[in-house]
């Protein structure tokens, strides 16, 4: 394994690196790379929406299943390669909306326009730059995603920085990304082949988001998605010649006499050691808070005077059949989830109990509690998620605030929007009446 250098010369390196890929001949037609953005989380109708260009088997993930992208938003792609996240970004914010794809690497920007070009796409634009130095105005962007590009810049908290600093208020980030579960081998995190290929240049799950929320980001949620990080090897040479279609020895002959490639150098690094112990495909979601930053001081100050002046309390909450325990690992996301995760982890941080029950999961706790068992027996599950604090159901329907939350805490009644179950009723729903 090469050792690497300094900064700049990694910055070289995988621009080098990933200018070859993009003049190589992977593509969305390969079924070797449709099988790595499978793994990754994409759908065969998403892949059969994209031109030929525009994947080459470089996701770790799917951001635009966590990124809840809405008609006529304005979405900016760090690192869009050859423009596959861009592209099916375009179709959700409609002819009113515009994707900007910002890549530092000439070849893949090729890619992308020719890409572009192909489907005869208006809202989407392409810009040549560094993603630490985005050429876009302050407070002009609604989502930021990215797909296995900010492990590689070595100055990440940068990055964040220039993602908050675009993002409007109340702004949301939605990443897929390469995140540690615990420190690489020292071979392994001096490689070159390793950090081009997303891997030793990933900082750990904790580091992750703590550099988010260090760059002013609230709501924080870093979730390991247990994706098989060795789908990579799938587009090596070694995995004959990329694609399963070496028929002869003069075609194998061929691949050896080229230079290793990405693909080629990441399965390499991963024949050494357990990637999937050390390693995770992560998604990551944070909001750019709506408050100024004295606002955001006062809040933290009357936040932190509120736990102190009342007692802690406990809180329970009842959700839908979901495949975990947060709902934000299947191959769909609903946005609001990774926020009210990340509430609930500010209420224990304020000293309050909190536990959370899945039906599909836990379905015992349902059972048990009779009031919960009530309402579903007489209501169903559009009842969920329910919230009950103190024992006392406080919300149905619907995944409540972090200003919800202070307010029943300090003895505000729910909102009307949030039905109040009385003792022994079935109301619940949107419509307050099942």
């Amino acid at each position: 394994m090469q050792p690497r250098t300094n900064e700049r010369m990694i910055v070289d390196d995988v621009r080098d690196q990933y200018a070859s890929v993009a003049r190589g001949e992977l593509t969305n037609e390969t079924t070797a790379v449709r099988s790595i953005a499978s793994a990754f989380g994409y759908t065969e109708d998403e892949l059969n929406q994209l031109p030929a260009e525009a994947n080459m088997g470089l996701s770790c993930g799917n951001p635009l299943a966590l990124a809840g992208i809405r008609d006529g938003e304005v979405v900016v792609d760090l690192g869009c390669g050859g423009g596959m996240d861009v592209f099916l970004a375009a179709r959700k914010v409609g002819a009113t909306g515009r994707v900007i794809g910002i890549d530092m690497t000439t070849e893949m920007l090729q890619r992308a326009r020719a890409g572009q070009q192909k489907l005869g796409l208006t809202n989407v634009e392409f810009h040549q730059a560094t993603i630490d130095q985005l050429p876009l105005a302050d407070n002009s962007v609604d989502c930021v995603i990215s797909n296995c590009v900010i492990n590689l810049v070595p100055d990440k908290s940068a990055v964040f920085r220039e993602i908050l600093r675009v993002l409007k208020p109340g702004g949301r980030v939605a990443l897929s990304d390469i995140a540690l579960k615990q420190e690489l081998p020292a071979d392994v995190k001096q490689s070159v082949e390793a950090y081009v290929g997303c891997i030793s240049g990933a900082i750990l799950v904790d580091e992750y988001r703590r550099l988010l929320e260090q760059a002013g980001f609230e709501s924080v949620v870093v979730t390991d998605t247990a994706a098989d990080l060795n789908a990579y090897a799938m587009a090596s040479d070694g995995g004959c010649c990329g694609s399963g279609s070496c028929n002869s020895e003069a075609d194998e002959a061929a691949a050896a006499a080229e230079p290793q490639s990405l693909h080629d150098g990441l399965a390499s690094v991963m024949q050494s050691f357990d990637a999937n112990a050390y390693a995770a495909s992560v998604r990551v979601h944070a909001l750019k808070s709506t408050s100024t930053p004295m606002n955001e001081s006062n809040s933290q100050s009357k936040s932190h005077s509120f736990s102190q002046e009342n007692k802690m309390k406990t809180v329970q909450i009842y959700d839908k059949p979901m495949c975990c325990s947060t709902g934000v690992c299947g191959p769909d996301v609903d946005p609001v989830l990774p926020k009210f995760a990340a509430d609930l982890d500010w209420l224990k941080e304020q000293g309050h109990h909190v536990e959370r029950y899945n039906l599909g999961q836990q379905p015992q706790a349902f059972i048990e509690n009779k009031s919960i068992h009530h309402l579903l027996s007489t209501a169903g599950t559009d009842c969920l998620p329910v919230v009950v604090i103190d024992g006392q159901i406080v919300s149905k329907a619907v995944y409540p605030s972090r200003e919800d939350f202070a307010g029943w805490f300090a003895g505000a009644a729910a909102k009307p929007t949030l039905p109040v179950a009385q003792s022994g009723g079935g109301c619940c729903g949107s419509s307050g009446c099942c």
